[in-house]
C-alpha cells in the first residue's frame, strides 16, 4: 500500500478528482455524517502578530505536504516524512512564534470548510493550543468562528487551558459562554505532565462543567525524544484511575503506543480513542480488541491532508456494516459532543 504522494490516493475507489484538479470523496460516500474530530485554525505566540482567520487562501500549506512525498498507508503518517520535509514541518510550527507569514497563516476558516466540502465532512472540532501570557488562541479562534456565519454552524472549538496558569475557571466560564464546547490538552508541547497539580485543577473543572478533554498522546516520530518524559503512558494511565469519570479522548490513539491506549480504553467506560495518524490494520486491531463504539475519525489537519486519514478510516471499514464504519466516522464524536 506505497503511494507516490497525497494525490496517488486517487488509485482508491473512494476518490475522484474535480474540476479544479483538486481529489474530491465520490458522491456515494457522502451519505454518511462525517465529523472530523481533530483540526486546528492558526496559531499565534509570543511576537507573532494574530492571524487572520476569515480570508481565503488559494492553497493550504500542510506539514506533510501534498507531493514530493511518497508514503505507506500502513504506517503511522509522521513516519513517513522524508527528512526534508520534516525539517520543514518542524521549521514552520517554531515560525508561528515570530510572524504570520508562514504555513499558518494559510489554516483560515475559509481553507478548512472548503477542504471539508471537498471530503463531506459536514462539521469539525477545531482544537486551540495555548500558554499562559504569550498566546491567546483560543479567545481569537472563538471570536472568529462566532463572527464567521458558515463557521458558527459547523466548526466545534474545544479551547486550551494550561496547568501554571492562574484563574483556570474564571478563564473557562468565559468561554464556554463564547461558545466552547471542550478543552484540548497537549502536554507534548505545553510541556507538563498530565498528572501535574495544575492539570488535575483542569480535570476537575471539566468535571465540574461536564466537557470532554482532547489530549495529545503518544510522541510523534519528528519529535524530539526529550518530550517523550511528557508523554509517558504511566501519566496518563494514574490520570485515568484518579479520575475515572471524566471524558477522556485520546488523540492520535497514542500514536506508536497505541496498544497502551487500547488497554486504558478497554479498561474506561470514559475513555475514547481519536484516529489521525493511525493506519488501518491498527484501526482493525482496536476495533478487534475494544469494539468501535470509542473510536473517532480525526484528521489533525493542517498537519495532514485530510483526505489521508480519511482514507485510513475507510479502508480500515471496508466489508464491515455501514452502522460500524458510520459511528467511527462521525456517530460516536457526535453522541459525545451532543451536536
Amino acid at each position: 500500500m506505497k503511494f507516490v504522494d497525497v494525490h496517488d490516493l486517487i488509485r482508491l475507489p473512494y476518490f475522484a478528482i474535480n474540476s479544479d484538479k483538486k481529489l474530491v470523496l465520490k458522491p456515494q460516500y457522502k451519505k454518511y455524517r462525517i465529523i472530523d474530530a481533530h483540526t486546528h485554525l492558526g496559531w499565534s505566540y509570543l511576537f507573532s502578530r494574530k492571524i487572520d482567520l476569515t480570508i481565503l487562501h488559494e492553497k493550504t500549506h500542510y506539514f506533510f505536504p501534498e507531493r514530493n512525498n511518497s508514503f505507506d498507508i500502513t504506517h503511522y503518517t509522521a513516519v513517513d516524512f522524508e527528512e526534508k520535509n520534516a525539517k520543514k514541518a518542524r521549521f514552520e510550527t517554531i515560525r508561528g512564534a515570530f510572524n504570520r507569514q508562514g504555513y499558518s497563516k494559510t489554516h483560515t476558516i475559509p481553507n478548512l470548510l472548503n477542504e471539508m466540502d471537498r471530503m463531506g465532512i459536514k462539521r469539525s472540532i477545531v482544537l486551540a493550543i495555548d500558554f499562559p501570557l504569550v498566546s491567546n488562541n483560543s479567545e481569537h479562534i472563538l471570536k472568529s468562528i462566532a463572527l464567521h456565519e458558515d463557521g458558527k454552524k459547523r466548526l466545534i472549538p474545544f479551547i486550551s487551558l494550561h496547568p501554571m496558569e492562574r484563574n483556570k475557571e474564571k478563564k473557562l466560564k468565559r468561554f464556554i459562554a463564547l461558545g466552547a464546547k471542550g478543552i484540548k490538552l497537549h502536554p507534548q508541547i505545553q510541556l507538563f505532565k498530565p498528572t501535574h497539580k495544575g492539570a488535575y485543577e483542569i480535570y476537575e473543572l471539566a468535571k465540574t462543567y461536564n466537557i470532554p478533554i482532547l489530549f495529545h498522546t503518544g510522541l510523534s516520530p519528528i519529535s524530539p525524544e526529550w518530550q517523550r518524559r511528557y508523554v509517558e503512558f504511566s501519566h496518563f494511565k494514574k490520570m485515568c484511575a484518579d479520575f475515572p469519570d471524566n471524558l477522556f479522548i485520546f488523540g492520535h490513539a497514542g500514536v506508536l503506543d497505541y496498544k497502551e491506549a487500547i488497554v486504558l480504553s478497554k479498561k474506561y467506560k470514559k475513555v475514547y480513542l481519536e484516529l489521525s495518524g493511525q493506519p488501518p490494520q491498527i484501526i482493525k486491531e482496536m476495533i478487534n480488541i475494544n469494539g468501535y463504539e470509542k473510536l473517532f475519525f480525526g484528521s489533525d489537519w493542517p498537519y495532514y491532508p485530510s483526505i489521508l486519514p480519511l482514507a485510513k478510516v475507510l479502508l480500515a471499514t471496508e466489508g464491515m456494516k455501514d452502522s460500524i464504519r458510520q459511528a467511527l466516522l462521525g456517530g460516536n464524536i457526535e453522541n459525545i459532543v451532543g451536536i
